[in-house]
């Protein structure tokens, strides 16, 4: 067995995607003991954090961001929006028509290269990828239209563009296998911060069509990033009380239609895309797929977001309120061969909202 002076914890969405991973990478990175927050990128899939006030929706950096101490590093599988992380503009999101302008990531937070590294091996996502993809059959199954998809048949097909053909970006481009492994050997910790959910997995999800073009779970996240399997220390498995998703058409299991508690999710849990803009469709909480969700994913820790919800919108979920809800949910998982224990929640969409579990 490598005995590695530093460790890596591992971030990793239980459900859908939108379970508040952003909020919660953005407090382990202000109150953990790390120095590297790392991401494996992906331009269609947003987490949000707030900056002095707004919420701001950021697809491609670590949500550790937010900590001015901490060296951030995009892994080699990366793809990359150059008009996101860097340009800016103005764009129109496919399926709700807004013209929007982007709040480019790297001068929004200010980064420089002594920051940010994006690793030499990342595939950069062009204007003509995201039009083939606007027209093709995948808008039907949910694609935000990214252009994520036709970069990836440009890899398969050996045409790929890389990061340091960008001139902009080529001023970050990083040896980041190299870093990270110096930081390791150290006694150096990194929090890396993963996408979308474990329910969206191209092989395992269970949704298929309607999923992403991933392979969502521990193991195959830190072989997109270089990282070995035994240097991991936790793993963070970030969780609501509901579940949402997007796609109109996709299936989704005891789906809430009660049009109050709908519209409590919508403007107290935020409950539409940090991208794409779309607002989200809610279900009630899957036990069954937790328990998938542990195994995939070899929880550690769990954290529960979104538990700042009425009574109403508790009843309709099936649970009388957050204590019946978490006894539940720790009994569930207390059964699993993982035991994984519950570590962080969170009352609102802000980092003060979260606080250690009892």
């Amino acid at each position: 067995m490598a005995n590695y002076k530093g460790a890596v914890d591992v971030v990793i969405g239980g459900q859908r995607g939108d379970e508040g991973k952003g909020n919660f990478c953005a407090w382990l990175g202000l109150n953990g003991d790390y120095s590297i927050g790392l991401r494996s990128a992906s331009p269609q899939a947003g987490h949000s954090i707030y900056i002095q006030g707004k919420r701001v929706g950021i697809a491609h950096l670590p949500c550790a961001a937010v900590n001015p101490k901490l060296r951030l590093l995009l892994g080699g599988s990366s793809f990359i929006d150059a008009r996101k992380l860097f340009y800016g503009g103005k764009e129109t999101r496919p399926h709700t028509g807004e013209t929007i302008e982007l709040q480019a990531e790297i001068p929004t937070l200010g980064l420089t290269p002594d920051r940010l590294g994006i690793d030499y091996n990342a595939k950069l996502v062009t204007e003509e990828h995201k039009e083939r993809e606007r027209q093709s059959n995948l808008m039907k199954l949910g694609s935000i239209g990214s252009g994520v998809n036709p970069a990836k048949h440009d890899l398969i097909d050996k045409k790929a563009k890389f990061v340091a053909e960008d001139p902009e970006l080529k001023k970050f481009a990083a040896n980041t296998l190299e870093e990270m492994f110096r930081a390791l050997a150290e006694g150096r910790n990194i929090l890396f911060e993963t996408d979308h959910g474990i329910e969206l997995c191209q092989h395992f999800g269970g949704y298929f069509p309607y999923n992403t073009a991933r392979t969502i779970n521990t193991s195959a996240y830190l072989g997109e990033v270089g990282l070995p399997p035994q240097a991991v220390r936790r793993v963070y498995l970030i969780l609501k009380p509901y579940i949402t998703a997007v796609a109109k058409d996709a299936p989704l299991k005891e789906e809430i239609i009660d049009s109050k508690t709908l519209d409590e999710l919508l403007h107290t849990g935020g409950e539409s895309g940090s991208i794409s803009g779309r607002v989200r469709r809610a279900g009630k909480f899957d036990f069954k797929s937790l328990r998938k969700s542990i195994f995939l994913s070899g929880a550690t820790d769990l954290c529960i977001s979104h538990l700042d919800l009425s009574p109403h919108a508790w009843r309709t979920l099936g649970f009388k309120g957050e204590e019946e809800f978490l006894e539940r949910l720790q009994a569930e998982s207390g059964a699993t061969a993982g035991k994984p224990k519950l570590t962080l929640v969170s009352h609102g969409p802000r980092i003060e909202d979260i606080s250690r579990a009892n």
